[in-house]
């Protein structure tokens, strides 16, 4: 499972301590990009995607908080969007 993990947390890690975006708002394709998805994912897409990441990422399973949180920013930011 790591092996899959890994570009993920790079990811995570790099925006962390990059600049790119200083403020607090994900974009929509931040949101896409952590969670795996391209271009127009639909609700049911966007919640498969977040749920299979989340079992590797939750804190309650040896996961990290900061990466949880991610996600369901990630998850939340494109299910709002939809509407």
């Amino acid at each position: 499972m790591s092996h899959i993990m890994t570009p993920m947390m790079n990811k995570f890690f790099n925006e962390l301590y990059s600049n790119r975006n200083t403020s607090n708002e994900m974009s929509i394709n931040e949101a896409l990009e952590i969670l795996g998805l391209e271009g127009k994912a639909n609700n049911e897409q966007i919640n498969m995607a977040y749920h299979k990441l989340m079992k590797s990422v939750h804190p309650d399973k040896g996961g990290s908080a900061y990466f949880a949180q991610k996600l369901n920013q990630a998850r939340d930011k494109l299910l709002n969007s939809h509407h």
